[in-house]
């Protein structure tokens, strides 16, 4: 799945088109979760610590998936005249 500024938006908007994307911050609190639990040795292998970055990607992939569908959803629902 590609992502563009219409499905990965800014994850703090506001007036700058700079800053990381939503995907990113997604990543990164994948990470942060992942770290508060468990520790990564300094020495870590590079193909470990590319492993792990690939996931958190997934991970935040998978959010922005979601989230999409479930904007989609509440569009559909919206413009039906339906609440939940």
């Amino acid at each position: 799945m590609a992502y563009n500024k219409l499905n990965n938006p800014r994850a703090f908007p506001g007036n700058s088109n700079y800053g990381m994307s939503l995907r990113d911050y997604f990543a990164g609190q994948a990470l942060a979760g992942d770290m508060a639990d468990e520790r990564l040795a300094s020495d870590a292998s590079p193909a470990l610590l590319e492993a792990r970055a690939q996931l958190y990607y997934r991970l935040a992939d998978a959010m922005l998936r979601v989230r999409a569908e479930d904007e989609a959803l509440t569009s559909t629902n919206a413009m039906m005249g339906m609440s939940f």
